[in-house]
């Protein structure tokens, strides 16, 4: 009977050391969920960022290629315009100081028109008094 009682309470004892209780569990177990729970979010957080990449447009070397030829282009433009520009302020610097010494000789004609025309005026107040002379004569 030794043998059976023995027999029968080692397997129960066994059993029942072997179990571990809920709380045990839990407590070893919310650690990992936590840690899980971060890892988690970063996951997403980096899905997030790879998409948003992913949705970015791709520039390939040609087009950086492509990019820099269309800047010199417009650079070389850019400097042809402004040599452009400097030879128009030449001539229209030329232009302006040929206006005034136009305007100056102008001014010196009209001045020499203004004492001819005095000079006028005087001969004529001359014949006036000429005239009335001879007609009291």
């Amino acid at each position: 009977m030794k043998r059976i009682v023995s027999a029968a309470v080692i397997p129960l004892l066994a059993l029942t050391a072997g179990c571990a209780t809920k709380t045990f569990v839990q407590e070893q177990t919310a650690p990992l969920a936590d840690r899980l729970g971060g890892l988690e979010k970063r996951l997403s957080t980096i899905e997030a960022q790879v998409a948003e990449l992913a949705k970015r447009p791709v520039v390939s070397p040609a087009d950086l290629d492509a990019a820099k030829r269309e800047s010199a282009d417009a650079r070389a433009q850019a400097q042809q315009a402004a040599q452009s520009a400097q030879g128009s302020v030449g001539a229209a610097t030329a232009a302006a100081g040929r206006s005034e010494a136009a305007a100056s000789r102008a001014e010196a004609a009209a001045t020499r028109a203004e004492g001819a025309a005095q000079q006028a005026e005087n001969a004529a107040g001359k014949s006036v008094k000429a005239f009335e002379l001879q007609q009291k004569k």
